[in-house]
């Protein structure tokens, strides 16, 4: 099996003053520097063996303080929906001065002067998300916290719209029943390699190990995709660590 942590940065002083980040390369604030800590003790035991990064330093900065010895790669495609204008304003000012043109953004159907649509959001973020996939087949599984058996694992930090339209466009919430990602929050994804009756998805359940990054590297992005499952969503520094995180904030 293969599992994901997709991972939210920690948090920006523009998060705590309520401003549109996007593209904008905002610095973790101290919180934020606290938060990524805190949610490292839950990356490490999952024992990733690859790292994965948005080329925004917030990304970065989240990642060096999950204490991995591990160098990520860093991707333009992970990056923050591109928001153009609206970059800087407070998510209330943009509400108030763009009424028509908010709610056509949370439709998906209007995009900012000189941003990104979420079409072109959805189809980067998918595209990274299947070649994680398939390059994590390709790695030795490691034991896990919670499952009986090792797995495969890689860890993603990403963006709080960016990582919503990829759980979305996977087909795993909608964004009626969705709660925003929190600062440095943790979903964990899985993704089983083989499907049919309980026996032959279980470890030793008929293929060996070794079969694993063939088969995944034989599935289209839509198998893959039909394949994810929704382990865990919005595991927050605050559940990890309540009195820790309750200090530094």
């Amino acid at each position: 099996m293969i599992r994901i942590l997709l991972v939210r940065h920690g948090e920006t002083e523009w998060n705590k003053e309520h401003r549109l980040q996007g593209r904008s390369d905002i610095a973790l604030a101290d919180s934020g520097v606290e938060q990524a800590r805190i949610t490292g003790s839950f990356i490490r035991a999952q024992n990733p063996t690859q790292g994965h990064v948005s080329a925004l330093i917030r990304t970065q900065q989240t990642f060096q303080q999950f204490g991995l010895d591990l160098t990520p790669r860093i991707w333009e495609e992970l990056m923050e929906q591109n928001l153009g204008e609206w970059e800087g304003l407070r998510g209330a000012e943009v509400r108030e001065r763009f009424p028509e043109e908010f709610e056509g953004w949370r439709a998906k159907s209007y995009t900012p002067a000189g941003g990104e649509s979420h079409a072109e959001l959805l189809e980067r973020m998918q595209r990274a998300f299947f070649e994680i996939v398939r390059g994590t087949a390709e790695t030795q599984p490691t034991e896990s916290a919670d499952l009986s058996f090792p797995v495969r694992t890689a860890v993603v930090v990403s963006h709080g719209a960016a990582l919503r339209v990829l759980l979305e466009g996977l087909g795993l919430i909608t964004r009626r029943a969705f709660i925003p990602l929190t600062p440095a929050a943790v979903t964990v994804v899985d993704i089983p390699l083989h499907t049919g009756e309980l026996s032959t998805s279980l470890p030793h359940g008929g293929i060996t190990a070794d079969d694993d990054a063939g088969l995944i590297a034989s599935l289209t992005d839509e198998q893959i995709a039909d394949r994810v499952r929704l382990r865990l969503i919005n595991l927050s520094p605050e559940l990890l660590n309540p009195a820790a995180t309750s200090d530094a904030l």
